[in-house]
């Protein structure tokens, strides 16, 4: 055999795998997030306190999140575009400006809640295979994401997402966790209902979610006044 014909087999199958990389975690996506646009109604719990949050997201690019409880946090809302994250501070009446890495609640970041997709923000790689899983690593394509890197694993037979790492900028450090559990029918198909986050002190915080629903926006709705009236 030919060293052209060797280099065309070589480059044919990385392509394969790319494409069977890029696959997994848009179905993935497909299997956490029922459509472009949807809402929810979350709950996250920690060792010490519970908070209830309403989410609205359409495509992977603008999210609105609503406190509701607890009471003093209600009209603390926070707002994504693109990758900017604000939030609204009653008491002080404006918003400013956070990342989506710095912590909503618990272990639970911005950017767990508010950009919920792979597929568009991470260019996968297969790094191994079992009888039953497979296992990706996730390098961010964009600035200012939640995580740089996600090592991911899915299940073979459903395309279900098991569990995370969240890794540090040189992709080798584990941050946390993250467990997909409880798989129930939400907005009409099996997702995973629970999201238990850990930490490297094994603390951990569970996002638990409790509706789900497909709902169209306006891109109009997902401004800083809206934020600001929202309860």
């Amino acid at each position: 055999m030919n060293s052209l014909i060797m280099i065309s087999i070589l480059l044919f199958s990385t392509l394969a795998l790319a494409d069977k990389a890029q696959d997994l975690i848009k179905r993935a996506d497909e299997i956490r997030n029922p459509s472009e646009s949807y809402e929810m109604l979350i709950e996250v719990t920690n060792d010490d306190n519970a908070s209830e949050f309403e989410v609205f997201l359409k495509g992977q690019d603008r999210t609105i999140i609503v406190t509701k409880s607890p009471a003093q946090d209600r009209g603390r809302n926070m707002l994504m575009l693109d990758r900017d994250f604000h939030a609204y501070v009653p008491n002080l009446k404006r918003s400013i400006r956070l990342s989506l890495s710095q912590k909503l609640s618990g272990q639970v970041a911005n950017g767990d809640i508010s950009r919920t997709r792979w597929y568009g923000d991470y260019l996968p790689k297969i790094e191994s295979e079992t009888a039953n899983e497979i296992q990706l690593l996730l390098e961010g394509k964009k600035e200012n994401l939640t995580y740089a890197w996600i090592r991911l694993w899915i299940e073979k037979a459903t395309g279900r997402p098991l569990r995370t790492e969240y890794l540090a900028l040189n992709g080798k450090t584990v941050l946390k966790k993250a467990y997909f559990e409880n798989y129930k029918t939400l907005s009409g198909a099996q997702r995973p209902s629970q999201i238990r986050i850990e930490d490297k002190a094994n603390k951990s915080s569970i996002i638990t979610i409790k509706k789900m629903a497909k709902k169209d926006f306006d891109d109009a709705f997902f401004s800083i006044r809206k934020i600001e009236s929202l309860k």
